[in-house]
C-alpha cells in the first residue's frame, strides 16, 4: 500500500531540486525574441521524463570541461514552460487555477514534449470541466484537437458534438479562421436542421472570409475573383443540395455566384428551376451531387428571363420582383433601371417585400426615377413594418438623419435595433455608436462592445475597425492588444483607409507589434493614396521629419494642402477660418525649427477632434514633442491625459510629475490639479498642506 503523504514530500523534494541551482547541468533557453527565458535543470531528471528531450540530449552531450549543456525550445512559451518544468519535476498540476487557452498551451507543449500522461490528463480535464468554454471556442478546440493523432479524445469529443448539434457550431463559427475539413463535416451531417438556402449562405461567408481580399458583392467579381472563389469553395459544392431550394432563392442567392458553380451542375439546376413556379422546389435530387464540368451554353439564362417574364406579365409578384432584378443588374440581359423601377413597382403595390425595399432602393438613389426621399421613406416603412432587415435599417438611418421625414431618434433606435436583433450587421455597428456615444440611449460600452463584435465578425469594417479601437484602449473589455491588430488588419484587407491609418499607427508607436517606421510609413500612404485625409495629414509630418522615408519638405506641404482642400492661409485669423485650415496651419508651422508651440496646438486639435479625427495617442505624441522642448502647458496636458485618458493608460504618479513640473512653471490649471492630488493622495502621498500651498500659488 502507497502512503500519498510520502509521494507528496517527495514531490516537494524535487521542486526544491528544481529551485536550486547548485547541481544544475543544463540550461534551456526558451521562447523566441524578445520574450526569451532562461530555465535551470538537471539533464538526469529531464532524461526519464521525457522521451523529447531525452532525444534533444543525446546530440548535446556534456562536454568534459565544467560548461553547461544548453539547449532550445523555440515553439513554446516561457510561461507555459514554467508550468511544465513543475510538472517534470513534481508530478502534479493543478489545471483549476490557469485559464482555458492557458491549458490549451499546456495541453500542446505537453504533446511537444512527449508527456503523453499529462496530454491525456488535460484533455480529461477539459471534457469534464470546460465543456461550455470549448463550445464557444470550436474552432481552436477542432483545430488544436486535429493537428495530429495525440489528442484522440478531444478528437472524439468534437466529432460527437458536430453530430449532436452541427447548426450550433456551424452558426458560432469565426469562418476566418475554420478548417475546411470542418465545414465539410458539418454542412454533409444528416442532422444538419439549416434550410438549403442558409447553409449555402454559410458556406459562401466561410469562402469570402479564406478570400478577404474579394468583395461581398459579386457583381463587382472579376473573372479571377470567381476563380478564387470557386477553387476555395470547390470539396464543399457537392454537399449543398441545391435542387431542394426555391426558384427564387435560386435567382438571388445562387444566380448571381454561377460561375463559381461546376458547369454541369449549372446546367442542370437552371433546366430544373425552368420548370417549376418561383416559389417552389423543384425536387428530384436532394443528396450531394459530384459532377464533371462539362460545356453550357448561356442562352439557357435567356430562357429564364422568359420564364419569369411570362409568369410576371400573368401577375405574378415575386417574378414581377426578379424581372426588376434582371433589369437592374443587367444579368444577361442590357440593363435597364427604368424597366426595373416599372417592375419592381408592380410588385411592390402588389405585396412583394422585396419589391417593396427596392422600390424605396430606387427612390433613395434615383434608380430609374427622380430622387426622392421622402418616397424612399414610405416604401422603406412598408417592407420594414413586414420584417425587411434592410428598409428596417434605412428607417433607422432616417429618423437619425431626418432625410424624408422629421428627425427621431427614439424611433431611429427603434428601428436600428430590429434590424441588428435580425442579424444585420450596419444596424448592429449603429446600435454600437449609439451605446459608445450615449446618444439616446445610457451609455454603456459593454453593450456596445458586443453590437461591434457580432458585426465585424459578419465582415462589416467599420465594425472591425471599432472592434480593434475598444480593445486598444480597453473600453467596453479588457485592454487587448492582440485582438485589435487583429481587428485592424481584418478591416484593412477589407479595404478601409481608417484600419489602415490605425496599422500604422500601431507600427508608429509599436503599440501590440514591433515599432517599424517603415511599415507605419508605407501605411499611411496605402491610405492616403486612397483618399484618407487623416492619413495625408501624417504622411506629410512623416516626409517633413524624414520618418520612415527620406526628408522631403515640398511633398509634405502639398499632402498638407490636399488634406485641407485647399493652401495654407497666409495668418491665422481664427474667426474667419476652419478648423481644418487651422491644422494646416500648424502642420506647416512644424516644418519650422522652433515648433514647440506648433506640436502643443496640433496635440490640441487631435485632443478635441476639430479639424481632425479625435486621437488622444496621436495627441500625446504632439504634447510629448512639445514638452521635450520645455513648452509648459504642453506638460500640464501629459499630465491631464495621464490622469484622464481613455487611450493611454491611467497612471496617477505619471500624472503628478507631469501636473509638478507644469505648476511650477507657472500653470494655473496644473497648480489646481497638482493640489487635487495632493488632497486625495492619488499618485503621491496624501499631503492637506501642499495641497493648500498649491492653491493659494496664484
Amino acid at each position: 500500500m502507497i502512503d500519498n503523504k510520502f509521494l507528496i514530500k517527495l514531490s516537494e523534494n524535487l521542486l526544491e531540486i528544481l529551485n536550486d541551482n547548485e547541481y544544475c547541468d543544463i540550461v534551456i533557453e526558451v521562447g523566441n525574441d524578445p520574450y526569451v527565458k532562461i530555465f535551470r535543470a538537471h539533464m538526469n531528471i529531464l532524461n526519464y521524463r521525457s522521451t523529447y528531450l531525452r532525444n534533444i540530449l543525446s546530440a548535446n552531450k556534456k562536454k568534459s570541461d565544467e560548461t553547461l549543456v544548453q539547449i532550445k525550445l523555440t515553439n513554446i512559451l516561457p510561461e507555459i514552460f514554467h508550468i511544465i518544468l513543475r510538472f517534470i519535476y513534481g508530478g502534479t498540476i493543478s489545471l483549476e487555477k490557469y485559464d482555458e487557452l492557458d491549458i490549451v498551451k499546456i495541453l500542446v507543449a505537453a504533446r511537444e514534449l512527449s508527456l503523453q500522461e499529462l496530454v491525456v490528463h488535460i484533455q480529461s480535464f477539459l471534457i469534464k470541466n470546460k465543456t461550455n468554454w470549448m463550445e464557444l471556442n470550436f474552432n481552436l478546440i477542432y483545430q488544436t484537437s486535429f493537428e495530429n493523432n495525440s489528442f484522440l479524445e478531444l478528437q472524439k469529443y468534437c466529432n460527437n458534438l458536430i453530430s449532436k448539434d452541427p447548426d450550433k457550431i456551424l452558426k458560432s463559427l469565426d469562418f476566418s479562421t475554420t478548417p475546411e475539413k470542418l465545414i465539410i463535416s458539418l454542412i454533409q451531417n444528416d442532422k444538419l436542421q439549416m434550410s438549403v438556402i442558409q447553409v449555402w449562405e454559410h458556406v459562401l461567408k466561410w469562402g469570402l472570409a479564406q478570400n478577404p481580399e474579394l468583395s461581398s458583392d459579386p457583381s463587382s467579381f472579376s473573372k479571377n475573383d470567381f476563380n478564387s472563389l470557386k477553387n476555395t469553395l470547390r470539396q464543399c459544392i457537392p454537399f449543398i443540395r441545391f435542387h431542394n431550394l426555391t426558384s427564387k432563392e435560386f435567382s438571388y442567392k445562387v444566380l448571381p455566384y454561377k460561375k463559381v458553380l461546376p458547369k454541369e451542375l449549372f446546367n442542370d439546376l437552371l433546366i430544373a428551376f425552368l420548370n417549376s413556379s418561383p416559389n417552389s422546389k423543384p425536387g428530384g435530387k436532394s443528396g450531394p451531387q459530384m459532377t464533371k464540368e462539362i460545356g453550357i451554353n448561356d442562352h439557357s439564362i435567356d430562357g429564364l428571363f422568359e420564364w419569369y417574364m411570362k409568369a410576371a406579365e400573368g401577375g405574378d409578384i415575386d417574378a414581377q420582383t426578379n424581372i426588376g432584378f434582371f433589369y437592374q443588374n443587367g444579368i444577361e440581359i442590357p440593363k435597364d433601371e427604368n424597366k426595373a423601377f416599372k417592375w419592381y413597382k408592380k410588385a411592390a403595390k402588389g405585396g412583394n417585400v422585396d419589391a417593396q425595399n427596392n422600390l424605396g432602393d430606387c427612390y433613395k438613389n434615383g434608380t430609374g426615377v427622380p430622387k426622392n426621399h421622402k418616397r424612399s421613406f414610405v416604401w422603406y416603412m412598408k417592407a420594414a413594418e413586414k420584417g425587411n432587415l434592410n428598409a428596417q435599417t434605412n428607417i433607422g438611418y432616417y429618423y437619425k438623419s431626418g432625410i424624408g421625414v422629421e428627425k427621431n431618434i427614439d424611433k431611429s433606435i427603434y428601428w436600428y435595433r430590429e434590424a441588428a436583433e435580425g442579424g444585420c450587421e450596419i444596424a448592429q455597428f449603429n446600435m454600437g455608436c449609439f451605446y459608445l456615444t450615449g446618444e439616446g440611449v445610457r451609455k454603456n460600452e459593454v453593450v456596445a462592445f458586443e453590437y461591434f463584435k457580432e458585426s465585424a465578425k459578419k465582415g462589416y469594417s467599420d465594425s472591425q475597425v471599432s472592434l480593434g479601437f475598444l480593445y486598444n484602449c480597453g473600453r467596453g473589455t479588457e485592454k487587448d492588444f492582440k485582438n485589435s491588430i487583429y481587428w485592424f488588419e481584418k478591416a484593412a484587407k477589407n479595404g478601409d483607409n481608417d484600419a489602415k491609418c490605425n496599422m500604422a499607427e500601431c507600427y508608429e508607436l509599436g503599440i501590440g507589434v514591433g515599432k517599424d517606421e517603415i511599415k507605419a510609413f508605407e501605411l499611411y500612404k496605402e491610405s492616403a493614396e486612397n483618399g484618407y485625409v487623416g492619413a495625408k495629414f501624417i504622411l506629410g509630418y512623416y516626409y517633413i521629419n524624414g520618418i520612415g522615408t527620406e526628408v522631403n519638405k515640398k511633398k509634405g506641404f502639398k499632402l498638407f494642402n490636399e488634406a485641407a482642400g485647399r493652401n495654407v492661409p497666409n495668418n491665422l485669423d481664427y474667426d474667419s477660418v476652419s478648423d481644418v485650415d487651422k491644422v494646416n496651419y500648424w502642420y506647416h508651422k512644424v516644418a519650422e525649427e522652433d515648433n514647440k508651440l506648433a506640436l502643443y496646438y496640433l496635440g490640441e486639435f487631435y485632443s478635441l477632434g476639430k479639424g481632425v479625427r479625435q486621437n488622444e495617442r496621436r495627441a500625446f505624441e504632439f504634447y510629448k514633442k512639445s514638452a521635450e522642448q520645455g513648452f509648459i502647458d504642453a506638460y500640464y496636458r501629459l499630465g491631464y491625459i495621464y490622469s484622464s485618458g481613455f487611450e493611454i493608460g491611467i497612471n496617477k504618479e505619471k500624472a503628478f510629475d507631469y501636473y509638478k513640473i507644469a505648476a511650477e512653471g507657472g500653470n494655473a490649471d496644473a497648480r489646481i490639479a497638482l493640489a487635487s492630488l495632493y488632497a486625495r493622495g492619488e499618485g503621491t502621498e496624501k499631503n492637506t498642506k501642499k495641497a493648500i500651498y498649491w492653491l493659494t500659488q496664484f
